[in-house]
């Protein structure tokens, strides 16, 4: 039925998440490579204005446009788990391609699947069932987000199919040196000044296995940092061996509280983030608070947190 939809649109709109990373947007644009040879017209669409310039290196970045067209008439959406997360509001038909196990299964059709590691793999799964030739450019798509998401296949959920997907997409024309240049050795110099600046404010709660972190707006502004620079930090400090969970809590320059969660698997990050309108997977999950009291929120948070490692 997705084929069907797909095959009778005049103009498709791929729509990647706010503030996309190399899984939705390498997604998108493996499909966009896909579509070309239909010769419908297609939109790139993300409702960010400024992308994370290191997802550059993909295909059709260029392409990306913060403007909806009005002539569309099918939507396609990647690794967005809730309607919420296209920042828009239209009444098209819409396939939903995803692999969170929070996803709320909203759009016309939905290509699910949560024991995929990474939405590109639901997109590359979906291209060998249907016999779908996969090119260079869709190869090196495919790949990113896969490696993005399994963090370089450092993750447990790494399995064989992972492994067998990355042999088949490199053999394809997937760059591994290219994917790890720009997704793990490019940095800004405003990344290292704010991943030095939480570093040094860390807060070890629960006998060490919660690292917390606070980011307000001064401090974002102080070291030039966005959002997702911030970030980064608790993966760093998951490394720390008494660390089973790190928290980042942000002050968002456009209103608001982003809670960010990783987990070493012993507990579920989705759980947690699901009860605060949030979602995401096992190791990782988020929410965005738009009003309320923070700090009450926060220590909410903390303690849920806490009860789990009980």
């Amino acid at each position: 039925m997705p084929l069907k939809l797909i095959d009778s649109a005049q103009h498709i709109v791929l729509i990647v998440h706010k503030n996309p990373d190399a899984d939705s947007l390498g997604s998108a644009c493996a499909f966009y490579s896909y579509l070309l040879r239909s010769q419908k017209k297609i939109t790139l669409f993300c409702v960010t204005n400024n992308v994370n310039p290191n997802l550059a290196f993909l295909p059709w970045f260029d392409k990306l446009t913060n403007r909806f067209p009005e002539d569309a008439d099918c939507m396609i959406s990647f690794d967005c788990g809730s309607y919420e997360r296209l920042g828009i509001n239209k009444s098209l038909p819409l396939i939903n391609i995803d692999h969170h196990i929070s996803n709320d299964y909203f759009g016309t059709y939905t290509i699910i699947d949560t024991s995929a590691i990474s939405t590109t793999e639901v997109v590359y799964d979906f291209f060998v069932a249907n016999s779908i030739k996969i090119n260079g450019k869709m190869a090196l798509s495919l790949y990113a987000g896969l490696m993005d998401d399994s963090k370089c296949f450092s993750v447990p959920e790494c399995s064989a199919k992972t492994f067998s997907m990355a042999h088949n997409l490199i053999e394809l024309g997937a760059e591994h040196t290219k994917c790890i240049e720009w997704l793990y050795h490019r940095r800004s110099l405003s990344s290292l000044r704010i991943r030095g600046a939480l570093m040094k404010q860390m807060k070890l709660l629960a006998n060490g296995q919660l690292a917390l972190f606070e980011v307000s707006r001064a401090l974002l502004e102080e070291t030039g940092a966005d959002v997702d620079e911030c970030k980064r930090v608790i993966e760093d400090a998951l490394g720390i061996r008494s660390v089973r969970a790190a928290m980042i809590q942000i002050e968002h320059p456009r209103g608001g509280l982003k809670l960010s969660l990783r987990t070493d698997g012993t507990i579920d990050a989705s759980k947690i983030m699901g009860c605060f309108g949030g979602g995401g997977h096992l190791h990782r999950a988020g929410t965005h608070l738009k009003q309320g009291n923070f700090a009450e929120f926060t220590e909410s948070v903390t303690l849920m947190i806490k009860k789990e490692f009980e």
